[in-house]
């Protein structure tokens, strides 16, 4: 990709903010929903985009950021399909490992909130970085969903812990067939290793510390989860997947998320 970036950090970065008129809100999903209303509410032009429009107007607009707010499989095809965007006008709002193909300069969001309908509830504040940070976080406080701009260093260890909750939350309750409050009042040794696997091989590829009181964290924001369940194992290339990848680059072990992986690919 020939996708152009900015290294200026926090200095300039929120006459960035200001100065954006539209946002493109790519993926309408639920995540995407309450990001366009957050962001109308907040002053800015809001044009939804879903997978029946062209991304064409988008690609071209001078005057908006690019909310990308798709499901981590369909993130390089947009990426793909806006190549030529400033990096500092795009938005990426995906849970998973998709370091390697978000553009450097960019700005980040990790949702720490659950939306299903009508059913909102704010699991922790929502740390976004980048140039756009002051802006899009500012937006989501005034919608009641906390947010916080951070710099990019704070971000990292945030992002690694979110990889750890995201590899408990989904492919062990694929693989044992049960809901998330299941799964952690009967196997809860395993949970807690898979989240601590997680979490400290993302970590060592971040260069960064673990989080204090990670798993004590995870146990208290899954709270008002317990009835989630899954039937199929969803972005393993971007979540345990990729846990497991960086390990083998590592040189480091994996074995609880291999093994429930290995339990996907054989069951």
């Amino acid at each position: 990709m020939s996708l152009s970036t900015d290294s200026s950090r926090f200095v300039g970065q929120r006459e960035l903010s200001v100065a954006a008129e539209r946002a493109w809100i790519i993926g309408m999903g639920e995540v995407g929903r309450r990001i366009a209303d957050a962001l109308a509410d907040d002053g800015l032009e809001v044009v939804p985009v879903t997978r029946a429009t062209s991304l064409e107007p988008a690609a071209g607009d001078q005057q908006g950021l690019r909310v990308v707010c798709v499901r981590e499989d369909d993130l390089p095809g947009v990426l793909e399909a806006l190549d030529g965007v400033p990096a500092r006008e795009f938005v990426t709002v995906q849970n998973g490992w998709v370091r390697d193909l978000v553009p450097p300069g960019s700005t980040r969001a990790l949702i720490w909130f659950t939306s299903k309908g009508d059913f909102f509830r704010p699991l922790r504040p929502t740390p976004v970085t980048g140039p756009a940070a002051h802006r899009i976080a500012t937006a989501l406080s005034r919608s009641d969903i906390p947010a916080r701009a951070v710099d990019p260093s704070e971000f990292d260890p945030l992002d690694a812990d979110k990889m750890g909750f995201n590899c408990v939350v989904g492919l062990p309750l694929a693989v044992h067939g049960v809901s998330l409050g299941e799964y952690l009042e009967h196997h809860s040794h395993e949970a807690e290793q898979v989240f601590s696997e997680a979490l400290n091989i993302c970590c060592r590829a971040l260069h960064c510390s673990p989080p204090d009181n990670a798993w004590r964290n995870f146990q208290s924001s899954v709270e008002p989860l317990g009835w989630v369940r899954t039937g199929t194992a969803k972005a393993l290339r971007w979540r345990n997947g990729a846990v497991v990848r960086l390990a083998d680059e590592l040189g480091l072990d994996a074995p609880h998320n291999r093994r429930l992986l290995a339990a996907v690919a054989t069951g």
